[in-house]
C-alpha cells in the first residue's frame, strides 16, 4: 500500500536516510533532517514499509516577480517511475505553496532526458524571470493532470 507522508523531526529520529534504497537517487548534499529543520516540506511515499519517493519544497521562497516555492529536490525509485508517483508528488508540492498563497513552482532540473521529460510534461517552462530555473504556473491545471 502506498502512503505519502510528510516528514517530521520525530520521523527523522526513526529512519535511516542514508540506508534507504531511495538514497542514491537524491542529491549528495541533500539532509533531509537539516532540511525539516529549515521549515522545508520533505514529502516522502511509502510504498508498506520502503521509502519510493521524495520532495522536497524550501520554506523560503525566490524572491521577485512572480514569488515562486522552490522544489529543491525530487526522486522516485527507477522500479517506480511512469505510474504518476511524481506527478503526485508535485501536485502535493503545489498545494502545499498554493496553500502559502504562492502561485508558481521553480525548479532546477537535471539536465537529463528522463527529468526534462518529467518537467516538459509537467509543464515546466523555461522564462526569462529566473535564470536556471524552470517555472510551473500552478494556474495550469492541464500539468497535474495524468496522461
Amino acid at each position: 500500500m502506498l502512503k505519502f507522508h510528510p516528514m517530521k523531526a520525530e520521523d527523522l529520529e526513526t529512519l535511516d536516510w542514508s540506508a534507504q534504497e531511495l538514497a542514491p537517487c537524491m542529491p549528495a548534499d541533500f539532509d533531509p533532517a537539516a532540511a525539516v529543520q529549515a521549515g522545508d516540506l520533505v514529502l516522502t511515499l511509502f510504498d508498506e514499509d520502503r521509502l519510493i519517493g521524495a520532495l522536497e519544497l524550501k520554506q523560503e521562497p525566490l524572491n521577485g516577480k512572480p514569488v515562486c516555492a522552490v522544489v529543491g529536490t525530487a526522486a522516485v525509485l527507477p522500479a517506480y517511475r511512469r505510474h504518476g508517483l511524481g506527478r503526485m508528488l508535485t501536485a502535493l508540492a503545489a498545494s502545499a505553496a498554493a496553500e502559502r498563497g504562492i502561485w508558481f513552482l521553480a525548479a532546477k532540473v537535471p539536465e537529463t532526458a528522463e527529468a526534462q521529460g518529467f518537467a516538459a510534461a509537467m509543464h515546466f517552462r523555461q522564462t526569462d524571470w529566473y535564470d536556471g530555473y524552470l517555472l510551473l504556473d500552478l494556474s495550469d491545471v492541464e500539468g497535474m493532470r495524468h496522461g
